[in-house]
């Protein structure tokens, strides 16, 4: 026995001293390996509790109040399986109280009576009241986006009406009393005003964003012995907004809207797809499954608007109706480097813009047709033509702009003639394009323009053109010669450059407008008149109609050298009666300083007239015609501009430049765009446009002093003449030109000179240019 237990005893030092290595081989697994190796055995001990995680387990007792599932669903709600996006808009309740007509000098109209009241949304009637008023209380439940389409008409007796808008508070009111004046015109023409007294309730409903739920609380499979396919006859549903649904509340068809989107850009109304209602008109809250049969479902559906097309249009005090067809274009510029181009053309008139589609090559055809409704009171008299070439690299490329001025205080207009680019507005040089034909071509697009006027016709007095034709006359008593003017092309572009006023201040004598260094339309012809018969030409004042005026004034010049010369004031360009683009197209009077006179013969056109006054055939005196066989005195003036107004002109350049740079940058920062401005392109531009001169107007600047430029860059842009204009119009005409929208590797050169012409008058020269490196 103690034998045995001393080997045991020294076989345990043994197994101990064997075991001492252990500790190396551990460190060097939990250093060096990334494997970690579990030694435990992977079978584990199951509670009682753990069993509810088999399906197979039993409860002990029957009667137990915790429910054991085949699957843990702890912390879960319910399932909703059909999922309705949550309405949010607005629950408006109005009514009608009372409407009034104001009368004048206290003295009531029995023709003048308002019969009904109607409701509108979108342009559609949607409710209606019929005198006496304060009877019917309207609910309507409208969307968030929809608030802004509802509309009041007021009929009168004699069917006339107005359309109203109706504003909507932004928070809930009740019983919320408004008034809303409003103004009409009964069948002889008088207009008459009133207000329309209504009590408007709003309730907000839901948020101002639908949350829509897109899980699920179960798995979906396949599988046949899956407990949760229990749950497959209650899966989710479809949206209720996806379907196509052609009734709303279980009511009348008849109260369903299409949602009918109105596009700016479109030839003709295209058919939509019916959309869901956007809004719900609740005469009858009180409604039930019992009120609907199936017989009413078999029946046959009516029509939203009536099939009759004998129904009556009122026109809406207050708005133009304008329609203006583009059709073709000639002589457009095309690119240098490929002799291509895709034009379109932006029509613009007020906040509404549309667009032609993109056409290719010098002469492109359009042919479309745009309509335009605005107030009478809108502020802006002109639609603006824009040209375009949509560059595959560039971007759209502005080519140049041209102005139609709308005759407002005529009830009718229709234009249709060739409308050539403006030279006021249009680019003096472009940089990168080339004219299509040689020589000095002419952009020009064919439109076709009618302007209707709500009212009745209000033609043109012959006394108003006979008070416009002696005010003209009174104007040129006499001759005048400015110190500095040499020659009649330098006068002509005095005139043009002075800067322009309305013409219900005019016409201005020509001494009036050279100290206050700005004229209206008809003085601007008068001045240019007078400074030519300085040069010993017999000049007359040529009242008729150009490409885009009813009623425009030109300078006709007989010189026994050159003959015939008709002179364009606006923008002091030349031409013979016969030339294809001369402004003019029809001549009505002449007037100098001895007489008027008026167009006697059979053809208008300015190429088939004689202008010998001298025969009462063809030109009839109007009032008395002074025969002077005197020559009158030519009056000498001289403009002269001190110092201190020079240095004042130049620190007004470089202030106007920095501000278009800095609107230039900001205008691209907001679309995440980075402006990089080249120091030497911009040095370079300022040196060229301060050497163009300003005396030959005829002269075309030579881009072969930009040579350091070309040979360096792509270079786009652009170099305008303009008058002197304010900063505003300088930014809106350098944000018109959309050089700010042009993306990828370029750098941008802005430059602005101010040149002093003769006295006050300045000429503006803008440059612009987009280089991108040929490297």
């Amino acid at each position: 026995m103690n034998f045995m237990q001393w080997r045991s005893h020294d076989s345990d030092k043994q197994d101990l001293s064997l075991c001492y290595a252990y500790p190396v081989v551990n460190n060097d697994q939990q250093t060096n390996s990334v494997i970690v190796k579990n030694g435990k055995s992977p079978r584990q001990k199951v509670d009682k509790t753990s069993l509810t995680e088999d399906g197979l387990y039993i409860s002990d007792s029957p009667f137990t109040r915790n429910v054991t599932k085949p699957y843990l669903l702890n912390n879960t709600s319910m399932l909703d399986h059909e999922i309705v996006p949550k309405f949010s808009g607005k629950l408006v309740e109005i009514a009608i109280r009372c409407v009034n007509i104001h009368s004048k000098n206290n003295q009531s109209d029995s023709n003048v009576e308002i019969t009904s009241v109607s409701l509108l949304f979108r342009k559609k009637v949607i409710c209606k009241t019929n005198k006496p008023f304060n009877r019917k209380l309207h609910k309507l439940l409208l969307r968030n986006s929809e608030c802004y389409n509802l509309s009041i008409q007021v009929y009168l007796k004699d069917g006339q009406s107005t359309i109203l808008p109706l504003p909507l508070p932004k928070h809930s009111v009740k019983n919320n009393n408004i008034e809303i004046e409003f103004a009409i015109a009964d069948s002889s023409g008088r207009i008459h005003s009133g207000t329309v007294m209504c009590t408007i309730s709003l309730i907000l409903h839901g948020q101002n964003q639908e949350e829509t739920s897109t899980m699920y609380l179960h798995r979906l499979s396949n599988d046949p012995n899956d407990p949760q396919n229990g749950l497959s006859l209650h899966r989710p549903k479809k949206k209720v907004c996806n379907k196509e649904i052609k009734y709303f509340l279980l009511e009348d068809p008849a109260l369903c809207f299409e949602n009918v989107e109105e596009h700016l850009i479109v030839k003709k109304k295209e058919k939509q797809l019916p959309k869901p209602p956007d809004i719900a008109v609740i005469e009858q809250p009180v409604l039930s499954l019992l009120d609907i049969s199936f017989r009413n479902l078999l029946q046959a559906r009516r029509p939203l608007r009536p099939s009759s097309s004998t129904h009556r249009h009122h026109h809406t005090i207050g708005k133009a109706l304008l329609s203006i067809t583009i059709l073709r274009g000639v002589e457009i510029p095309i690119r240098e480097e490929s002799a291509l181009v895709q034009p379109l053309l932006e029509v613009e008139w007020g906040s509404i813009m549309h667009a032609t589609p993109i056409a290719d090559g010098p002469a492109p055809i359009w042919h479309q047709t745009m309509h335009f409704e605005l107030p009478r009171k809108s502020g802006e008299h002109d639609v603006k033509l824009r040209l375009y070439d949509q560059h595959p690299v560039w971007g759209q490329q502005w080519l140049g702009e041209a102005r139609i001025p709308l005759e407002l205080h005529r009830n009718y207009q229709e234009l249709e003639r060739w409308v050539t680019l403006s030279p006021l507005c249009s680019p003096t040089m472009l940089f990168g394009y080339v004219q299509a034909s040689p020589g000095h071509s002419h952009t020009r697009i064919y439109t076709l323009m009618k302007l209707e006027l709500p009212g009745n016709a209000k033609l043109e007095e012959d006394s108003t053109i006979n008070t416009l034709l002696k005010n003209i006359q009174r104007c040129l008593l006499s001759p005048y010669k400015i110190t500095n003017i040499q020659s009649p092309e330098e006068a002509a572009r005095l005139t043009m450059l002075l800067p322009e006023v309305s013409n219900h201040y005019g016409p201005l004598t020509p001494r009036q407008a050279l100290n206050a260094n700005k004229v209206d339309h008809y003085g601007r012809a008068v001045l240019l008149a007078s400074l030519l018969e300085s040069f010993g030409s017999q000049t007359y004042v040529l009242l008729g109609s150009s490409q885009t005026n009813k009623w425009a004034a030109f300078v006709l010049s007989i010189e026994e050298n050159t003959g015939t010369v008709i002179w364009d004031p606006e923008t002091s360009d030349h031409y013979n009666p016969g030339d294809s683009h001369c402004p003019l197209m029809k001549a009505s009077h002449l007037i100098n300083h001895s007489g008027i006179w008026e167009n006697l013969q059979k053809s208008i056109l300015p190429h088939n007239l004689k202008y010998d006054v001298k025969t009462s055939k063809d030109w009839r005196p109007i009032g008395v015609t002074v025969s002077s066989t005197t020559e009158r005195s030519v009056q000498v003036l001289e403009l002269n501009v001190s110092q201190e107004e020079e240095e004042t002109l130049r620190e007004l350049a470089m202030q106007t430049e920095q501000h278009l740079r800095d609107k230039f940058s900001y205008w691209r920062s907001t679309a995440e765009l980075t402006t990089i401005y080249n120091r030497h392109a911009i040095a370079v531009l300022r040196n060229y446009i301060s050497k163009i001169e300003d005396n030959n107007s005829s002269r075309q600047p030579d881009k072969k002093d930009l040579k350091q430029l070309y040979r360096a860059y792509y270079t786009h842009g652009f170099i305008l003449n303009l008058r002197q204009s304010t900063l505003e119009d300088l930014t809106e005409r350098l944000a018109s030109t959309k050089t700010q929208n042009i993306t990828g590797p370029v750098e941008f050169a802005i430059a602005y000179h101010i040149k002093r012409y003769v006295g006050k008058t300045n000429s503006i020269w803008l440059a612009v240019a987009v280089l991108r490196s040929r490297d």
